[in-house]
């Protein structure tokens, strides 16, 4: 009995063995033979080629959600409405006025002389713009505005075409508020004002006119010093020999002030002038004179 239960479990042990090296075996020609085994599957469910189809539904067109407060409301079609541009309109502003309150605006003027008829002007200044009144200043130069808005002014003295102030005054003015700005006014320079105006780029050998504009400054009759051209003077030039004078030397000013000579490039540099007239004498420049570019070659054609 002992031997027989001893060759009982030497066959056992004998076929765990046998199906351990078999287990082994086959796992071994498996990996081996990976490829062969996992081919056809991989080949039956590779993806080829991948095809979306376009969407064809809108979110008006998604069937809503069985739940009545998850539905989507039905999207209007807007295919054919137009589209124009926006359209921005200022709200219409009245221009300030400067009459019609009880705020009151008074001073003296200094700089004028006994025959001068001087004014003082005053704009008011808001966001829909600006209105201005001009008031007369007294033989003792005082001067009074009353009746006024109240806001923002800018108070300035000027006699048309003779003085003006420095600078102008700004006073904020209340509804009722009475303020004083005392002005002075100043004669502009009553020399000459020369300036020239030439070719931008005079080429070397050619000709070209150069303009001398003389000028002289005024008070226009917003109270600014401005440049008045003066027509009918006698202005003499005198060329560096950059550029050679072709025409007279004496030219008359004409209605705009402009005395004009002919004159050519005979180097290449800046030339200066000197200006004459009415015993007043300036030295002014021209642009330079340059060499002229070479003529652009057209690029052929690469199928010529």
């Amino acid at each position: 009995m002992g031997r027989l239960d001893h060759v009982h479990w030497d066959w056992i042990i004998a076929t765990k063995y046998v199906a351990a090296v078999g287990m082994i075996v086959g796992l071994g020609w498996m990996w081996s033979n990976r490829d062969i085994v996992t081919d056809p599957y991989v080949n039956d469910h590779t993806v080829e080629a991948l095809r979306i189809e376009p969407l064809t539904f809108t979110a008006a067109t998604i069937p809503p959600d069985s739940r009545r407060s998850l539905a989507l409301a039905e999207a209007p079609d807007t295919g054919e409405v137009a589209l124009s541009p926006l359209a921005f309109v200022d709200e219409a502003v009245d221009p300030p006025a400067v009459r019609g309150g009880a705020a009151r605006i008074s001073g003296r003027v200094r700089g004028l002389d006994a025959t001068d008829v001087g004014v003082v002007q005053l704009t008011r200044i808001t966001d829909g713009g600006s209105s201005s009144i001009s008031v007369s200043i007294e033989d003792d130069g005082s001067y009074r505005a009353a009746g006024l808005q109240g806001g923002r002014y800018r108070v300035r003295a000027l006699v048309p075409g003779l003085r003006a102030s420095n600078g102008s005054v700004v006073i904020f003015l209340g509804n009722e508020g009475d303020r004083t700005a005392d002005l002075s006014v100043t004669t502009p320079p009553q020399g000459l004002v020369f300036d020239v105006v030439s070719t931008e780029r005079p080429i070397l050998g050619n000709r070209s006119v150069v303009a001398i504009t003389v000028g002289q400054q005024v008070v226009d009759n917003s109270g600014r010093s401005v440049v008045s051209p003066v027509p009918n003077v006698a202005v003499t030039a005198s060329f560096s020999p950059i550029v050679s004078l072709l025409s007279e030397s004496t030219a008359i000013t004409n209605g705009g002030g402009a005395a004009r000579f002919l004159v050519q490039c005979d180097q290449l540099g800046t030339s200066s002038i000197t200006v004459t007239a009415q015993d007043q004498t300036a030295v002014l420049t021209i642009s330079p004179c340059v060499v002229e570019p070479p003529p652009e070659v057209e690029a052929e054609d690469d199928d010529g």
